[in-house]
């Protein structure tokens, strides 16, 4: 799942292990008017989810409270 939130563009995605949903987010800084998109942290494995589902929401959730913590 890929949603803009302030200032950034966040990547929310499950990765599949054989059954486990490992929740995953890469967070961008939004380009400016001709600018390029700049890949400004990476979450790692979040934890390991019954879903897909909720991997994805939990690292919606991971990615809002980085941004929060870290908008300028």
């Amino acid at each position: 799942m890929q949603f803009d939130y302030k200032d950034f563009h966040i990547e929310a995605s499950p990765l599949d292990e054989g059954g486990h949903y490992y929740a995953r987010a890469k967070i961008y800084r939004r380009a400016s008017v001709g600018g390029d998109t700049v890949e400004v942290k990476w979450s790692g494995d979040l934890g390991d989810y019954p879903s897909d589902a909720a991997a994805i929401e939990a690292a919606q959730r991971w990615a809002i409270q980085w941004c929060d913590e870290n908008s300028a």
